[in-house]
């Protein structure tokens, strides 16, 4: 992990997030749009129905790490979402978080600080699989290096990368587990 998160920060972190939601709420009560209040909160349950998601997979430093991710000041922010049933990666939990990590450095040397820069993972659960599929959109500085490392890293312990897809400003990689 690149981080050991204490329990205070995490406690910081987490209220400082809950504060700005609940202060997005109270604003636009006070503006009389309920409609809009209506549409954070559900935003917000999706967020949580996510969270958990994320953790039952098992998968505790990958899920720390997504969910952690954006707490840090990044050129590339990041979300994600599961899909499917709930199964057991705790045997990948290493090797996908290292691989998912680097590859996060590598985008954030790639990508330019004036940029908006994005990364969405759907991460998709079938019997015998689960398929990672991140979405980048955003500034990309040096197409060739994330080409290069990614080749160098099609096959790294139990993940496998299946494709890749990269363009001026948007890149799509695949990767999967098999069990």
């Amino acid at each position: 992990m690149e981080n050991q998160w204490r329990i205070v920060d995490v406690l910081r972190h987490s209220r400082h997030d809950w504060l700005n939601k609940i202060q997005l709420i109270k604003g636009n009560l006070a503006l009389n749009k309920i409609e809009r209040v209506n549409e954070i909160i559900d935003e917000i349950i999706c967020e949580m129905q996510q969270e958990t998601k994320l953790t039952n997979l098992k998968a505790v430093q990958f899920a720390e790490w997504m969910m952690t991710y954006n707490w840090k000041t990044r050129l590339i922010s990041l979300e994600y979402e599961v899909l499917g049933d709930e199964c057991d990666l705790s045997p990948y939990d290493a090797d996908l978080t290292a691989w998912s990590s680097q590859f996060l450095n590598l985008m954030e040397t790639e990508a330019e600080a004036h940029g908006e820069n994005h990364m969405s993972v759907s991460i998709e659960v079938f019997k015998k699989e689960v398929k990672l599929f991140f979405d980048y959109c955003g500034t990309i500085k040096d197409k060739n290096r994330i080409v290069q490392w990614l080749r160098s890293h099609q096959q790294q312990a139990a993940v496998r990368l299946e494709s890749f897809h990269i363009h001026n400003h948007e890149l799509t990689v695949l990767i999967n587990i098999a069990f």
